[in-house]
């Protein structure tokens, strides 16, 4: 008995399986051990009806987010923000089809946000340049892409640069994105100087003279006084 209820559910998963929605024949032998079912006839079978299955299409599963980070960096296949909590976020600099001094290490990047961010949340800004992430999360609007970033160890001159930005949740996770901006950069140009520059010498040292003592007025010279003359004769 055992045996002949296995063989029923085995036939009933194989029709099952096979995703037959009509009725199909099944063939019933008798056997040592009780009724063998089976769908090619056989001598001495007798055919069987089934009723027809009923069938349940699968409902087709959600797919996956693409703005799930792994490594806090956002995915850039998907354009709708996560959560509508900010009403502006843009670029501010670098200007979009403005220029940039080149060959220097500092890149100094201006955002705008409006209400501010949400650092208590865990909210960040990440940045991509090019493409390329800047593997650090930025809680203040103005910063400056680290050196490290440059292959050279400085942003290259003569070159077409696009900076996008993002606002991320604790888990990675984009909320707003901001339009990306591009840019050029140039390199430094030195002028000379309109004037020939004249070489300034140092003036040689004075000569020492000495001092003079102060001027005194010199002393007329003293007349002696004369002796008193007699009037009288002299006595004897």
């Amino acid at each position: 008995m055992q045996s002949f209820i296995v063989r029923c559910c085995t036939l009933f998963l194989v029709f099952f399986l096979s995703g037959t929605v009509v009725a199909q024949g099944v063939y019933v032998t008798r056997g040592a051990n009780g009724p063998v079912f089976s769908d090619k006839p056989q001598s001495g079978a007798k055919e069987v009806m089934l009723k027809p299955l009923n069938v349940v299409p699968a409902t087709p599963a959600a797919p996956a987010r693409p703005d799930t980070l792994s490594s806090g960096k956002p995915s850039g296949s998907s354009s709708a923000p996560v959560m509508d909590v900010y009403r502006q976020f843009s670029i501010i600099s670098p200007a979009d089809n403005g220029t940039v001094l080149g060959d220097t290490s500092l890149l100094e990047v201006r955002l705008a946000v409006e209400p501010p961010l949400l650092i208590g949340e865990g909210h960040a800004f990440v940045v991509r340049i090019n493409g390329r992430f800047v593997e650090q999360r930025f809680t203040s609007t103005e910063f400056v892409i680290p050196p490290a970033f440059w292959d050279d160890g400085y942003l290259p001159a003569g070159s077409r640069m696009q900076v996008d930005a993002s606002i991320v949740d604790g888990a990675g996770q984009i909320v707003m994105r901001a339009a990306p901006v591009a840019f050029h950069t140039r390199q430094r140009v030195v002028y000379p100087h309109p004037y020939p520059v004249v070489p300034v010498y140092p003036l040689p040292p004075r000569p020492h003279r000495p001092v003079k003592p102060p001027h005194k007025p010199h002393a007329p010279d003293k007349v002696p006084d004369e002796a008193p003359v007699s009037s009288g004769r002299k006595m004897k």
